[in-house]
Order: C-alpha cells, then sequence, then structure tokens
C-alpha cells in the first residue's frame, strides 16, 4: 500500500479523541505496545542519565522502562487524558500535553518514542524538529510499526486504512530527509495469536489504534467470519506485526 497522508486518513482531532477514548482501556489491551517497548528498552544506554524528552508516551508502557532515570524526564502526548493517566501511574517522570511536531524544552541528551510515529504525516518535518531539540551529542530512540503490519485485516476490510504504513526503506529517507543519520537499525516480524477476530478487534479499538468508524451490523459480522475462515485455527487466529526501532543522531549532517 503506498503510504498516505495522515489528513487522508484520520484527521488530528478524530485521533486525539480516540486515544483520549482509550487511555483507561489502553493497558489492557496493549499487548503489542508492550512487546514493541520491551523490544526497544533492549537499545536502553546502560548509563540512564542526562535530560530526556519522550514523544507520544501514552500512558508510559516506555516510559516505565525508562526508570529510574538520572536528570529531567520529561514524558509528553498529543491526548491529554493519556497524560493524566501517566501521571497517575509514573509521577517520578514530568508528563506534559505535546505534540511530535513542536517538542520544546531542549537541548535534550535523548528523545525517546514508541508505538506513535506510524501516525505521522509528515515525519521529516518531525524529525527536523527533533534535530533542532538535541544536544549536539544527543541521541534520538524510536520503535514503530512498518510494512507489512496486521495485512490480514487490511486485506479483508479494503478500506482507507487510518494507519500510514511506511516501509523501512522510505523511513530511512524520512530521517535523512530530517537531517538524522541512523546510527543503527533493526526490524522483527512477529505473528501474535489473539482468541478470536473480536478479540483482535477490541485489542485495536482498546489501544486508540483504529480510530471509531460507522459500519454496520452486517458488514461486521461478515468481517468476523471471513477473517475465522482465513486466518482462524483450533488456537484463535493470527495477526501479523512488523516492528522497526532506530537511533539516530545528527552527526555529519549539521554543523559541519
Amino acid at each position: 500500500m503506498k503510504a498516505a497522508t495522515l489528513s487522508q486518513m484520520v484527521t488530528v482531532p478524530t485521533l486525539t479523541a480516540s486515544f483520549d477514548r482509550a487511555a483507561r482501556s489502553y493497558p489492557a489491551h496493549a499487548r503489542v505496545q508492550i512487546a514493541l517497548a520491551d523490544w526497544l528498552a533492549e537499545w536502553l544506554p546502560v548509563r540512564r542519565e542526562g535530560a530526556a524528552l519522550e514523544i507520544g508516551a501514552g500512558t508510559g508502557l516506555f516510559t516505565r522502562r525508562l526508570l529510574p532515570w538520572r536528570g529531567p524526564l520529561l514524558a509528553t502526548d498529543l491526548a491529554p487524558a493519556m497524560c493524566e493517566a501517566g501521571q497517575t501511574a509514573l509521577p517520578q517522570a514530568n508528563w506534559r500535553t505535546l505534540a511530535a511536531e513542536a517538542p520544546e524544552g531542549g537541548p535534550w541528551n535523548w528523545i525517546f518514542s514508541s508505538s506513535m510515529l506510524q501516525w505521522a504525516a509528515e515525519p521529516e518535518q518531525i524529525f527536523a524538529a527533533w534535530r533542532d531539540q538535541l544536544a549536539p551529542d544527543g541521541r534520538i530512540l524510536a520503535g514503530l510499526f512498518v510494512e507489512e503490519t496486521l495485512p490480514e485485516l487490511r486485506e479483508l476490510i479494503g478500506k482507507p486504512d487510518p494507519l500510514l504504513w511506511r516501509t523501512v526503506e522510505e523511513w530511512r529517507e524520512c530521517l535523512n530527509r530530517g537531517g538524522l543519520r541512523v546510527v543503527r537499525d533493526a526490524t522483527e516480524r512477529r505473528v501474535f495469536r489473539y482468541p478470536s477476530t473480536l478479540s483482535l478487534l477490541r485489542d485495536l479499538h482498546g489501544t486508540g489504534t483504529a480510530p471509531t468508524r460507522r459500519v454496520s451490523p452486517g458488514w461486521l459480522r461478515r468481517l468476523l467470519r471471513e477473517y475465522e475462515l482465513r486466518h482462524g485455527s483450533a488456537d484463535g487466529v493470527c495477526a501479523t506485526w512488523t516492528f522497526y526501532r532506530f537511533e539516530a543522531d545528527q552527526s555529519g549532517l549539521v554543523g559541519s
């Protein structure tokens, strides 16, 4: 699928409202996001110190993996309800509502992000803004979902997808155009099993991943039935997710 802009797929207010609604249910349905956070945390620095900014922190799944942190740690999200839930769960960090395109408070030694960037309509602009807030030796560590993710569901839905599925090569190009250098990156394809197709859909809605769409009961029944037939077995249904993680800096790209 060719990547489309976010404005073509889902508006920012709709996206914010979707994640606001999901703030309470998020941890209970975030099995995939937790797996990505764990995988991304494998690349955390041994010395967890300095000024750190997390963008798209949600309720704090990855924030929790940053603690204890020596130095200022600002966790942010576009959805106010997510920040409120994060503040309650993890008061060790400072929490603030903030858009990915407009980071502030730098220079930061680290900028972190997990399970957020796939929503970005203009990632080059986001990366350029992050670069401008980095300390000279600062690093960005991020994890997201890339092509191919949820191909089983997308094939059946056959409607405009609310998510942006870029390839790894496209993300590398976006980073470069944003003035960043990839220090290292990796992908991992994982197949998750769910008790049923309905359980899969509930997880997507429970994490805000599927902004509300008006569908008929008949259409939904057909989707559930067809998914079970194509991707089901005695122990449930499967869904494919592809993880991507990268560490980047501005070495050799600015100030030279």
